[in-house]
């Protein structure tokens, strides 16, 4: 799992945060300070503003696109007048910040509950390749809901444990599944075939903590 802080779990107190996040779209201010806007792997957003003196002593060039692990910087709450995001928070580079290019990073592994499953679909792609195909919603520890489509051998791997299991909670790892953007908003998630899992109710840390945080009564 990750070891960055989710933008939805930043918090004014936090000492020297460290996030990893995709470069929506950028651009330069009247006082000459560049401005992001920023999402995460879960999809959340904030906006920054990257001093030029930061990025000289990193070396280091921001390009829109490309994923960047940002390590101790500066929160401040979002007053603005004009907002780009609904985020109550903006992050403001400092000295010492540190800021490590990432590239086209656009795997990620997540956890989290089945929250909805649709139904097993059989599509005609190119060549007239016929696939299996299904929708799902995934609900992570901070409720934020992630859709998700899944092609091929990991659709029928879902459908066939979600048919075969009595279980009112069906908790998951999706390992190594894409972003898919869309206009630089998180649109969904997908599945590399061949390269992709769905690890369902591993007996990992993170599964056994969030199962600790689920009613009894839902099961």
């Amino acid at each position: 799992m990750s070891a960055f802080t989710l933008l939805s779990d930043l918090q004014y107190e936090v000492k020297k945060p460290a996030i990893r996040v995709h470069v929506i779209s950028k651009w330069r201010t009247k006082t000459s300070e560049t401005e992001l806007l920023v999402g995460d792997e879960m999809g959340f957003i904030i906006q920054g503003t990257f001093h030029d003196e930061c990025m000289e002593s990193n070396k280091i060039s921001i390009k829109e696109g490309e994923w960047y692990e940002i390590y101790d910087f500066k929160l401040i709450y979002n007053f603005r007048k004009v907002k780009a995001t609904t985020n109550r928070y903006h992050f403001v580079t400092k000295v010492n910040t540190v800021i490590t290019n990432c590239g086209l990073l656009k795997h990620v592994d997540i956890y989290g509950s089945l929250l909805f499953l649709g139904n097993l679909e059989f599509v005609e792609e190119a060549a007239g390749i016929v696939k299996p195909k299904t929708t799902f919603s995934l609900i992570n520890p901070e409720n934020a809901h992630n859709n998700c489509v899944a092609y091929g051998t990991n659709a029928v791997e879902l459908h066939a444990y979600w048919n075969s299991t009595k279980a009112n909670v069906v908790l998951c790892v999706l390992s190594v599944w894409r972003i898919e953007w869309d206009e630089g908003r998180f649109r969904y998630m997908t599945n590399i075939e061949g390269c992709s899992k769905i690890v369902l109710e591993p007996n990992i840390p993170e599964i056994e903590e969030f199962r600790k945080r689920i009613p009894a009564y839902v099961y």
